[in-house]
């Protein structure tokens, strides 16, 4: 993954959503529908904010959820 993916994944992981008790941390630890889903979710909210652009998001969104797998 290249540095400005890494970046961007590094500052949504700073989002609540994705730490402990936020939506997409309680999705996971709970085992809810496909997880994956969450994350798009969480992802595609906050595209304008962290400047995601469309050949990245999936890329994303699959290297935060094995980050998240991985806690």
């Amino acid at each position: 993954m290249d540095t400005n993916l890494s970046n961007k994944v590094s500052d949504l992981l700073k989002e609540a959503e994705f730490k402990t008790g936020g939506f997409v941390y309680k999705h996971i630890a709970e085992g809810k529908s496909n997880p994956l889903i969450a994350v798009k979710s969480a992802v595609d909210r906050m595209r304008e904010l962290h400047d995601i652009e469309d050949h990245e998001f999936n890329d994303i969104c699959k290297e935060i959820l094995e980050l998240l797998k991985s806690k």
